[in-house]
């Protein structure tokens, strides 16, 4: 009886502890768990005046808990209706200390890995990121009502997920690593692009599952090479040195960007 009682006890104060939190935002309710009860996907955090009892004879009469969580971190976390602290799924945090207000974009639902589990997708501004105006997309993947985030990150407007679950993504091409940035709105950028699958926990490269998307990739590039290969031996000097120079180093580098995705599809066909 006494065990019973206990037990009953231990239950009330970890449902106590649960509910000292603070709700920020809230950004879906679903039936995640696919059990019949509805839960609330919500950004959090905890109730400060959380504090532990002196046993160190502190001079304010307080001990503040060294094992709690970071506070400086954005944490998004799934409720109950009642806002019950179910887990705590996810965790950001900007080194440079700047507000996190409005770090989520978006937060969405989809079953990644086709074994019919809900898996949690997340928008967010990396503030941090050389380009912090890109929206980066988390992926968190559901095993037993437990979300795991794997290691890899996209920048959410490169990527599509197709019907089959598989992701298509772009990578912009360029001199020595550095990202493609085209100032000129109606001009193409070249993309190499790979195709994912999730696999378990992990993302799993599958281009070779797409050998006709390389196929036609290639000639594509090959004709759009030929093309700019009869501009550069047909290209005529002006006065202008500069914009010369700016002309041909374009050209140049649209050659090296083409032989790149030529090279690359070659490794995956043959």
């Amino acid at each position: 009886m006494r065990a019973f009682l206990l037990m009953i006890l231990f239950s009330f104060l970890a449902l106590a502890t649960d509910k000292d939190i603070i709700i920020n935002q809230k950004f879906l309710t679903t039936d995640i768990f696919q059990d019949g009860v509805t839960y609330n996907v919500v950004s959090f955090s905890y109730n400060d005046s959380k504090v532990d009892e002196n046993i160190d004879g502190d001079e304010d009469g307080l001990n503040y808990n060294s094992d709690a969580p970071n506070e400086d971190n954005l944490k998004l976390g799934i409720v109950s209706s009642d806002n019950v602290l179910v887990d705590l799924i996810w965790e950001y945090q900007s080194l440079s200390n700047e507000q996190q207000n409005n770090v989520i974009q978006s937060v969405e639902l989809i079953d990644l890995n086709n074994d019919n589990q809900i898996d949690i997708v997340i928008h967010y501004n990396d503030n941090d990121s050389d380009y912090p105006d890109q929206v980066i997309t988390s992926f968190l993947i559901n095993q037993n009502k437990k979300f795991q985030e794997i290691s890899e990150t996209f920048v959410k407007n490169r990527y599509t997920i197709l019907d089959n679950s598989h992701i298509i993504y772009k990578t912009p091409l360029a001199l020595f690593g550095r990202p493609y940035v085209d100032e000129e709105a109606n001009k193409e950028s070249n993309f190499w692009v790979d195709h994912y699958e999730f696999q378990g926990f992990k993302l799993s490269n599958i281009n070779p599952k797409y050998r006709q998307f390389y196929e036609d990739l290639k000639l594509k590039s090959q004709r759009q090479l030929d093309a700019v290969l009869q501009k550069i031996s047909g290209y005529k000097m002006s006065n202008e040195l500069t914009i010369n120079q700016l002309q041909l180093e374009e050209y140049f580098n649209e050659v090296t960007e083409l032989k790149t995705i030529i090279y690359r599809c070659n490794q995956i066909l043959y």
